[in-house]
């Protein structure tokens, strides 16, 4: 019996039905993998002929940083500066806009691949700001700032950032009205600007440097290799079982009957505990949504608000950021941390917002709130 089956099995790889029908699809695929992989780096820095470069400080703002020393060559962005404490996130950077304040596409990247070196400085944060595209915001902001803060090691490195890490500060998203920031993705299609930035760094008294050697927007194909590779092996499985399953329908003299005997499925519902649990794990994930905790525990939207709401008087973002807050007063009792450090650790991924959450929740500012604890 086992020597028929090999036997079956080699007939049908050997078959023209399953070659003609595996092979378009195999080769397709690789068509695919090729174009993806023939797209070139498109260089953001150095390509002067594109892009016009500039420096910035909070100074317009109406902070107190100071730009020391401003450098461009062809290979070499540097701005040496100090900060001041005139402003709760002191800031200076670069901004990288195409010439002729045009929008330019660049919907084909996924992946924005920067070398830099950093001086005196824990992280940088890096904007995205596109043309707003999306309908029903005509009257509002003509663009859209997406943002991400990337902490950065001592020396010249190169840092690789999925452009779907960029999102919709939560203050920006308040103060331009837009619905579900959160979800919105960066329209590469309509990119009008950059923006380079120190992040997250205290005032030392010491001139801080950023130095940027190249950057550029560029593909990275791990995920579509991985889905195209799944796609084919699921495709050829079922092209061969379906050959084998006629195979064998042709070969067999006599019916058989199968009777099936139902089975009574009875849905088990997840414990109460289960949810909570999860987000008390996971609150510090910044981008931990009401999707992704019913998506993990397997309970629905509705019943994980509607159990917050009855157990803790609140909805679920709300409970979420009490959550970060207890986390965020243990952490300020550490001096080694700066407010910056701890807003980041906690969830939050812009501190003023995170200033502004504790505020209303504690009714004093974190750093109120550590100098009570030295008394």
């Amino acid at each position: 019996m086992q020597f028929l089956e090999g036997k079956m099995v080699k007939k049908i790889l050997r078959s023209k039905l399953f070659l003609w029908s595996t092979m378009p699809i195999v080769v397709l695929g690789m068509l695919i993998l090729v174009y993806f992989s023939s797209i070139k780096d498109f260089p953001v820095f150095p390509n002067n002929q594109v892009f016009e470069y500039k420096f910035y400080s909070d100074s317009t703002a109406g902070g107190g940083t100071r730009i020391l020393r401003k450098l461009f060559t062809d290979s070499l962005l540097q701005l040496d500066y100090q900060i001041s404490d005139k402003t709760h996130n002191p800031y200076a950077g670069f901004s990288f806009a195409p010439k002729g304040s045009q929008s330019i596409d660049l919907g084909q990247y996924n992946q924005l691949t920067i070398t830099l070196k950093g001086d005196e400085i824990n992280g940088i944060g890096i904007a995205l700001i596109t043309q707003n595209s999306l309908k029903g915001n005509e009257d509002k902001s003509q663009e859209i700032l997406f943002y991400h803060i990337s902490k950065i090691s001592l020396g010249v490195h190169t840092y690789k950032i999925n452009t779907n890490k960029f999102e919709i500060p939560n203050w920006w998203g308040e103060n331009n009205r837009i619905e579900d920031a959160s979800t919105i993705e960066p329209d590469l299609n309509n990119m009008k600007a950059i923006n380079v930035s120190s992040a997250f760094t205290d005032n030392t008294g010491k001139t801080q440097s950023i130095r940027i050697y190249s950057m550029a927007f560029s593909r990275n194909n791990k995920s579509l290799i991985s889905l195209i590779l799944a796609f084919e092996l699921v495709y050829i499985l079922f092209a061969f079982f379906t050959l084998l399953v006629i195979e064998k329908m042709r070969e067999k003299k006599q019916t058989i009957t199968i009777t099936y005997k139902a089975i009574e499925n009875k849905p088990i519902e997840a414990s109460k505990s289960d949810f909570i649990d999860y987000i008390n794990t996971n609150f510090q994930n910044s981008q931990l949504t009401l999707d992704t905790v019913s998506t993990e525990t397997g309970v629905s939207q509705r019943r994980i608000t509607t159990e917050i709401q009855n157990q803790f008087d609140c909805n679920f973002k709300t409970y979420i950021n009490r959550l970060r807050i207890n986390e965020s007063k243990r952490l300020l009792g550490k001096k080694e941390l700066n407010i910056g450090e701890i807003a980041f650790q906690v969830g939050f991924n812009n501190q003023s917002h995170f200033n502004r959450v504790f505020k209303s929740e504690v009714m004093i500012s974190p750093t109120e709130y550590r100098d009570k604890q030295k008394i």
